[in-house]
């Protein structure tokens, strides 16, 4: 059995409202649970400083993403998220994986749609 490809998603919805955030962040994990996802995981805070305690508290916006082993899915991920964005209009999503990072907005312009194949095609078969 191929191991998982982990794939870091971070949501930044654009403002200072962290509960509207979480709300949108929540309709984007039910959707990403429509896809053949090996798992999505919330992303706990950076530990506390040494001699502190933590706070068990989750990164705002983040997600990590667990691809199955061909990363086959990657293309499929990144197309519902950027599908998501434009239906909302507003907000950007960046997605890592391994030391690659690609921040996808709600504009789809040529530029962005280059870039994106590029990335895809980087983590391609």
């Amino acid at each position: 059995m191929s191991a998982e490809i982990p794939v870091r998603l971070v949501f930044d919805a654009g403002d200072d409202d962290p509960e509207y955030a979480e709300e949108l962040l929540q309709y984007l994990i039910e959707e990403l649970r429509g896809l053949d996802l090996a798992s999505i995981d919330r992303v706990p805070q950076s530990p506390p400083p040494p001699g502190t305690r933590g706070t068990g508290a989750l990164e705002l916006g983040a997600l990590l993403i667990g691809l199955g082993g061909s990363g086959a899915l990657l293309p499929v991920l990144a197309g519902l998220v950027q599908d998501w964005l434009n239906r909302r209009r507003s907000g950007t999503v960046r997605l890592k994986l391994g030391d690659d990072e690609i921040e996808l907005t709600a504009a789809s312009d040529e530029v962005q749609q280059r870039a994106l194949d590029e990335f895809l095609r980087r983590h391609g078969e």
